[in-house]
Formats: C-alpha cells, sequence, structure tokens
C-alpha cells in the first residue's frame, strides 16, 4: 500500500471520527463557570482534527505524500508501549497521590525515560509545568482537580 492510499484512508477515518467526536460533544449542554458550556473544547478540538484530516486527504491528492514508507521498528514501539504504560499509571496514581504530586512524578520521569539531560534542568521544569497547569485549571478555568490523600491532609 503506498502512502498516497494511506494518506487518504487516515484523513477519511480522522474526518469522520472527528465529526462523531463533535456530534457527541454536543449532548454536554449547560452552562460552565463561563458562558462556555463543556461542549467547547471537544468540539473545537474535533474542529482542528478535521481541518487536519481534510488537509491530509488534499495533500495526498495533490501528490505531496511521501514516496518511501520506513516500516515498524520494534524498539520504537516498544518505547511508545513504555510510554503507554507509564501515562495509565499516571492516571491511576492521580487518584491516590493527587494532580499536583503525580504530574510532578510523572513529568520527571518521561524526562528522564525519554533522555533530557540535567537533573537540575528536569526538576525545575517539571514543577514549573506542574505549578502553571496547576494554577490555569485551578484559579483561572475554577476546574477542580484530583487532591488525593496528601492534598486532603493538608
Amino acid at each position: 500500500m503506498n502512502s498516497k492510499r494511506i494518506d487518504i484512508s487516515v484523513g477519511a477515518a480522522l474526518s469522520v471520527f472527528s465529526t462523531a467526536v463533535f456530534l457527541y460533544a454536543n449532548q454536554y449542554k449547560g452552562k460552565g463557570v463561563s458562558e462556555y458550556g463543556p461542549n467547547v473544547f471537544p468540539q473545537a478540538m474535533a474542529i482542528l482534527l478535521f481541518i487536519t484530516s481534510i488537509l491530509l486527504m488534499v495533500n495526498a491528492v495533490r501528490g505531496n505524500s511521501q514516496t518511501d514508507l520506513e516500516g515498524i521498528h520494534l524498539t520504537g514501539l516498544i518505547r511508545s508501549g513504555i510510554t503507554v504504560g507509564i501515562s495509565i499509571i499516571y492516571l491511576i496514581l492521580m487518584q491516590f497521590l493527587g494532580f499536583f504530586l503525580s504530574t510532578v512524578i510523572f513529568l520527571y520521569v518521561m524526562m528522564t525515560y525519554l533522555g533530557q539531560k540535567g537533573q537540575l534542568k528536569r526538576i525545575i521544569s517539571t514543577l514549573a509545568v506542574s505549578v502553571v497547569i496547576y494554577a490555569i485549571f485551578n484559579n483561572f478555568l475554577k476546574i477542580p482537580m484530583p487532591e488525593g490523600l496528601f492534598q486532603r491532609l493538608f
């Protein structure tokens, strides 16, 4: 199968998927903290996915697809599986440790696994990203984050 057919097939599948997400998210009515409801973000992401999937298909039809495809490498597949496994553990830990602590641990572990150099750089960027994300969701958007055992104690 050449890459032109793959790009068209993937683009068509993603455009159908994005349409389904858009319609499903339309069921969430109501008002959030602001004038926007809970359907706004998923629908915005669905629109962006739809646009990019159409662009992928147009690019393929115009002949701008890759002519030479690489195969699947076992090491890349294993690394992807480990990344997904770490992400699943993160979601489970979040229920026990809370958002902030589990996010700090997750980001540090992922940066280490993906080869980020410099211990101090990993620590500072992990803490900074976690604080910013927590502040945005908790203070600006007023969305409660999972607290976990440690945050409930304080």
